[in-house]
């Protein structure tokens, strides 16, 4: 009876606070796909014009956001996935602007590496959506040098209405 008194005494709390989180406007999850769009436009370094596309789902609280996503870019052979997780500067605003780290992995058909990319993002919220613009720095371990590409997207939000 002690353990069952001491353990509603420890989740009470941990659920109240859980309620505070869930019910806040600025707390929702996300999907979100997007393009390079220099090399949608122009073209890269290494290849002709082509897609370079991404898939993300990801969390939002307050200033906290944090994102799992897939990039796939068939025309040179590359993947890559990871974790983001990042800072946001304006909640509940309409233009916000987000910095945040990639933790993640480039697979080429011969090997995979790890890689570290710094991204920034300019968010521009509806009600149910947002669509974005997002610069990226990343550490290309795959062939050891910085490239610095310019993505755009659009992201559906899912909320705990």
């Amino acid at each position: 009876m002690k353990r069952l008194l001491f353990l509603l005494l420890l989740l009470l709390p941990a659920h109240s606070f859980a309620q505070y989180w869930l019910t806040r406007d600025e707390d929702y999850f996300f999907v979100s796909t997007g393009v390079d769009v220099r090399n949608a436009i122009f073209g890269g370094t290494v290849n002709d014009a082509s897609y370079d596309g991404t898939l993300s789902v990801g969390y939002r609280n307050a200033g906290f956001s944090i994102l799992a996503y897939y990039e796939t870019f068939a025309a040179i052979r590359y993947e890559s996935m990871g974790v983001n997780p990042g800072y946001v500067f304006r909640p509940g605003k309409m233009l916000i602007p987000v910095a945040d780290l990639s933790f993640s992995f480039i697979r080429r058909p011969w090997k995979t590496y790890p890689s570290l990319a710094i991204n920034t993002r300019l968010e521009y919220h509806f009600d149910r959506f947002f669509i974005y613009a997002r610069g990226e720095s990343r550490w290309r371990t795959d062939y050891d040098f910085f490239q610095v590409s310019v993505y755009g997207g659009v992201s559906v939000k899912f909320g705990f209405d």
